[in-house]
């Protein structure tokens, strides 16, 4: 008969799991009061927000580490001094880590932080069982924590939606308005407390007993072999067939393949790692056989993977995702040849080198934004040079046609460096805007420098292109006023599109340059949105997602109506017009 457990089982149970992990359940704490600190702060409020980010970003990585240190000193038997010792080292290099963040936290700060989220995880994974000889032990530990995550996402996901339920009836039928974000903040508390929480009651102990354990979850078989290998065998025919193709047409590979290869990859070795222990049953042989084949199957594709990812890092030039890729190809090709060739196959060498890969390439002069960045600037300046476009000091002059593949690859790199190190290609031009007051400013000046010393071959496809939205403006200027409206719809409008609404059309006409309202078919006045968008041109540059929410409205009134069209977007796409937003009217007549 089914019973539920008692409140004295959970409380037990819980206190078990707090007395086990003393050291991690304050960080799960601090981690969760920062996401919701973080949820409830203005977004205007930005450096509020930015240190909020980088304690966040320091918190989520301290909890997989503390965790490897807690498990490693159980399985270890450390005494205290010992683990105290080493849980200082560790946190000393994680203030390290939070004060080398940048300000206003940027893209290479969170690529660093993901890096350093999947070493602290992956090693997780080994700590307890390095330098120990126990294989099963480590199977069996690893498999626990693999299937408990799934089950913990299950239980988190059920209690989410069923509460997020329950808040959103509350709000319906009491009329409700909550003063804080209720529904991030729950999210917070289920994915952050109780997911890691749950999580962490499911840790086998004690460890080491774990080794003398031989059950095998007959659905972790079922899984993988009966729809994990299949789907295994059916991209290893895509992509053999592929690699054919690429013979008998003798032309090199789309970069993009390395991904796919790489997909692959990850996923057989999934299934052998998920399989490992079956390989000495005899009645499953067919492991082995599966295990020496599928490495076998593996080496023409590193060739291909190889190809595909050098060949894109000699045409467009290094990038953070190419570097870990061809870190990753390398890898693949060591893994590939120890599990062939090595008389000693040792599964954990596949977490501890990829741990390593991620702790190590953030760092030293051989880290991976660095690099990227370098090769980039290498690639900007052989593009100058090659069409003649820098003087003697260095910088952009004369004027240049180039191809359409140059000539994107060239604004590619301009972008790259948006997200990134803003200033890096400020040195390449004269008469550059002082006293920025928003980054944009440098941004939009430097695209435009560039596109007075170069026009495109086909430049229809690329001069052309602005945006504009207030998307990301701050505080007050983000807000639209529609006090004093009755009525509202929205509507798109793209080249020629109609939006109808009762006895209101709004048409899209000559490529969506012009947008004529109608009231019962009859004209009450048009929008050109060619010459709005060389408003916002002058004013904010050719793309911009902080325009105030002031700048993007039009009002029009006659003797029956009052009407405000707001903008939420605005583009300029060669020669074709798009924009999207609001259309508020009042019936004057009715008022009266």
């Amino acid at each position: 008969m089914f019973q539920l457990p008692s409140l004295q089982t959970l409380a037990k149970s819980l206190l078990h799991t707090f007395t086990r992990y003393k050291w991690i359940i304050p960080i799960i704490f601090v981690k969760t009061v920062l996401l919701i600190w973080h949820n409830e702060t203005a977004f205007d409020d930005k450096n509020s927000r930015y240190l909020l980010v980088r304690a966040i970003y320091t918190a989520f990585i301290a909890l997989p580490l503390t965790l490897a240190v807690e498990l490693a000193a159980e399985r270890r038997l450390w005494r205290t001094p010992v683990k105290i010792g080493i849980l200082a080292i560790l946190a000393a290099l994680l203030a390290l880590f939070f004060f080398t963040l940048a300000p206003e936290p940027d893209q290479d700060d969170l690529y660093r932080f993901f890096l350093f989220m999947a070493g602290a995880h992956l090693l997780v994974s080994f700590a307890p069982f390095w330098g120990v000889n126990e294989p099963n032990g480590f199977w069996q530990f690893n498999k626990t924590l693999f299937l408990q995550i799934l089950n913990a996402t299950l239980y988190a996901v059920t209690l989410y939606i069923g509460l997020l339920i329950a808040v959103e009836t509350v709000q319906f039928l009491f009329n409700i308005k909550f003063l804080f974000q209720i529904e991030q903040d729950l999210m917070t508390v289920i994915f952050t407390f109780f997911h890691t929480l749950f999580f962490l009651s499911k840790i086998p102990e004690p460890l080491a007993g774990l080794e003398n354990q031989s059950d095998y979850p007959s659905g972790l078989k079922i899984f993988t072999q009966y729809v994990l290998l299949p789907l295994e065998v059916i991209y290893l025919v895509i992509l053999y067939v592929y690699t054919g193709k690429i013979l008998v047409q003798w032309k090199l590979p789309e970069g993009g393949v390395a991904y796919l290869v790489l997909a692959f990859s990850t996923a057989g070795i999934l299934a052998l790692l998920l399989l490992y222990p079956l390989r000495k049953n005899q009645h499953e042989r067919w492991v082995n056989l599966f295990s020496h084949r599928f490495y076998l199957a593996l080496l023409p594709l590193i060739v291909l993977l190889f190809t595909g990812i050098f060949r894109r890092i000699n045409d467009y030039g290094i990038t953070e995702n190419r570097y870990l890729v061809a870190v990753l190809a390398f890898w693949l090709l060591g893994i590939t040849v120890y599990f062939l060739f090595g008389k000693k196959e040792d599964i954990r060498w596949i977490p501890v080198t990829l741990s390593v890969i991620c702790f190590v390439l953030p760092i030293g002069p051989w880290n991976i934004f660095q690099v990227a960045k370098n090769s980039q600037l290498e690639k900007f300046h052989d593009l100058l040079t090659e069409y003649k476009l820098l003087d003697r000091h260095g910088k952009v002059t004369g004027k240049a046609k180039m191809p359409a593949e140059d000539y994107e690859q060239v604004f590619s790199i301009a972008r790259y460096f948006t997200s990134r190190d803003k200033e890096a290609l400020a040195g390449y031009f004269s008469n550059l805007p002082k006293n920025r007051k928003h980054d944009y400013q440098l941004d939009n000046a430097i695209e435009d420098r560039l596109r007075d010393h170069i026009t495109s071959s086909k430049a229809e496809d690329f001069d052309n292109y602005m945006s504009y939205s207030s998307r990301h403006a701050s505080g007050m200027q983000s807000d639209f006023l529609i006090e004093g409206f009755d009525h509202l719809f929205f509507f798109d409008a793209v080249e020629t599109t109609i939006t109808t609404h009762r006895e209101w059309q709004i048409k899209a006409e000559d490529r969506g340059r012009i947008l004529t309202v109608y009231k019962a078919n009859n004209k009450v006045f048009s929008i050109d949105i060619d010459k709005k968008i060389k408003e916002l041109n002058k004013k904010f540059g050719r793309n911009n997602t902080e325009v105030p929410a002031s700048r993007l409205f039009i009002d029009n009134q006659n003797s029956e109506n009052r009407i405000r069209v707001i903008f939420k977007s605005i583009y300029l796409n060669g020669q074709y017009y798009s924009c999207e937003g609001v259309f508020l009217y009042s019936d004057l007549n009715h008022k009266k």
